[in-house]
């Protein structure tokens, strides 16, 4: 063998020892850390609630709070700050549909505002109903009757004495007590606080059913006057005082005088079942 394939075959294995040593020293290395790459999620503020809702229940501002949303989550009927800024203040006094969780976006279909179909019936408690009376500013309290206010609602009417000698009078007589005003046309409670007087035509007032037909009856038979009751004095719920079935009634009277007729200015005055003659001063 001559000395050029020795010199060939010696830079051979060199080559391949140095291959085989790279190779190993590659395989036992420790791979270098490979740095994770952070996305950062794009989030917009919705609506949602702060606290659990009820169905039913009346909806403040303070209920109301933004929070973050993934931006690819968003549902185009959630409630976004980029297009309603002040959507919170909006919804204060909104009435809940659908019951809402702490946290849950609030979407509209979820609450109805006062005017809305089917506002009344959400706020009404369950068991009443919403019963409409004929008001104006003499028998309303001169405008001072708000919703949310209480009142008594009192029937006067005309009626006739019994015996030989008939005599027509007057008669003034507490239907119902303690009663709730939903609202005075469509002015509805919570609408407008900064409202001091309301002037309508219609008072929608929260009673019972035997309470709603007793109010039926009385509208029949006379003019409905509603008085306005103290703060302090609205404690429990509305009282039924006269149960009258007759639109027409003759009332039992207590023993009149005989001058009582030939007088100008006198009325009989019935509560609570009982009648008796009151002078009125001209």
């Amino acid at each position: 063998m001559n000395a050029a394939r020795i010199i060939v075959l010696m830079a051979a294995l060199l080559a391949a020892a140095a291959a085989a040593f790279f190779v190993y020293r590659s395989s036992s290395s420790t791979p270098a850390p490979v740095e994770p790459q952070i996305v950062e999620a794009v989030t917009v503020d919705v609506l949602a609630a702060r606290r659990d809702l009820a169905v039913g229940s009346r909806v403040a501002a303070s209920d109301l709070y933004w929070q973050a949303w993934p931006e690819d989550a968003v549902s185009p009927s959630q409630i976004l700050r980029s297009r309603s800024p002040e959507a919170a203040e909006e919804y204060a006094g909104a009435v809940v549909r659908n019951e809402i969780g702490e946290g849950e976006p609030i979407l509209p279909r979820f609450l109805l505002q006062a005017g809305e179909a089917g506002f009344m019936s959400a706020v009404l408690t369950p068991g009443m109903r919403a019963h409409a009376v004929p008001i104006s500013a003499e028998t309303g309290a001169g405008g001072f009757i708000l919703p949310g206010d209480r009142v008594d609602v009192i029937v006067a009417y005309e009626a006739e004495s019994e015996g030989n000698s008939r005599r027509r009078f007057s008669v003034a007589e507490t239907v119902v007590e303690n009663v709730r005003v939903l609202a005075i046309d469509q002015v509805f409670g919570g609408e407008d606080e900064q409202e001091s007087v309301v002037v309508g035509d219609t008072a929608t007032l929260e009673v019972t059913p035997e309470q709603a037909t007793a109010l039926a009856l009385a509208a029949q038979m006379g003019e409905i006057f509603l008085t306005l009751r103290s703060l302090s004095d609205a404690e429990g719920g509305p009282r039924l005082v006269s149960t009258r079935t007759d639109p027409r009634p003759e009332p039992a009277l207590p023993e009149l005088p005989e001058s009582f007729g030939n007088e100008e200015g006198q009325v009989v005055v019935y509560r609570y079942g009982q009648a008796r003659v009151v002078p009125v001063d001209n």
